[in-house]
């Protein structure tokens, strides 16, 4: 499986290898309805995509690694590195660096982190905002109220595995054929050429910051969309959660009775939501198929 150098709030990296056998072998296009950094689509056997989120950022990110050599990405990454005096451990000797305890590299990135954060929120653009991701806490993206990217300085630099990761992320979407679209999952336009859908909604019953935002409503709505695919004989997947951290989603539970649901075992086997303790989480894929 091939991974993103994107940590993207709510990815499928850790369950990859459980979801993507489970998806079916006979669809044209895949379209990921809430597709954060496109790893789900991106790992399909599908050829062609549509990959659609809210978050317009990502989608900019994700067109300037579709559409720019991955040489030229590589050489603006290393001369943002050079500009803004931030750790180079890829190219440097072992031992270059001090490694403080819990602090990693961020003593020596801490200053020209922030000069970058402020240059890019000030005249936004794609490399600088991947440069922030790479040396950002937990590569995260992440912005605030006023639409500021407000990760602070991380742990780590370019490491020799992110770079691979990224030559490898660049490589596997320029190899497909896709179309990035910035709408609302209600958009109607989302659901007119694709014979496949996958969605990865924000979770009800999560704390996450990203969940926030997902209210009863947009969870009936959801409902309402996949049982119309259904309908007409389109085939869905929804990945979500069933319980966690003692609160069970009880509208999934009544909704999904309807079709197929797959637990996808990430901390323990043999798991079911009718018996586990409510401190551990379940994810299901649910499908129609």
């Amino acid at each position: 499986m091939v991974v993103s150098p994107l940590n993207y709030s709510g990815n499928k990296a850790k369950i990859l290898k459980h979801i993507i056998p489970l998806f079916p072998k006979d669809t044209k296009i895949f379209a990921d309805i809430f597709c954060g950094s496109g790893i789900v689509g991106l790992n399909s056997s599908n050829q062609k995509l549509i990959l659609n989120d809210k978050e317009y950022r990502i989608l900019e990110l994700l067109n300037y690694f579709k559409t720019n050599k991955l040489e030229n990405i590589l050489s603006d990454v290393a001369h943002l590195i050079q500009v803004y005096n931030l750790t180079d451990s890829r190219n440097k000797p072992k031992g270059y660096y001090k490694v403080y305890a819990n602090e990693g590299l961020s003593r020596y990135n801490k200053v020209g982190f922030f000069n970058l954060r402020q240059a890019y929120n000030e005249q936004p653009n794609n490399v600088k905002l991947f440069v922030l991701i790479i040396y950002g806490f937990n590569h995260y993206l992440r912005f605030n109220s006023k639409n500021l990217f407000n990760v602070p300085v991380g742990k780590m630099d370019f490491t020799q595995s992110l770079y691979l990761k990224t030559i490898e992320f660049v490589k596997l979407l320029q190899e497909k054929d896709i179309e990035f679209l910035n709408l609302d999952f209600r958009n109607e336009k989302l659901y007119q050429n694709a014979d496949f859908f996958y969605f990865d909604p924000p979770y009800l019953i999560t704390n996450a910051p990203y969940n926030v935002s997902w209210s009863e409503k947009d969870e009936d709505d959801l409902y309402e969309i996949l049982d119309f695919l259904n309908e007409k004989k389109l085939k869905f997947a929804l990945s979500n959660v069933m319980y966690s951290n003692g609160k069970i989603n009880k509208r999934l539970e009544k909704w999904s009775k309807k079709y197929q649901l797959c637990e996808i075992q990430r901390q323990y086997t043999n798991a079911n939501y009718r018996r586990k303790n409510l401190s551990d989480t379940l994810e299901v894929l649910i499908k129609n198929y």
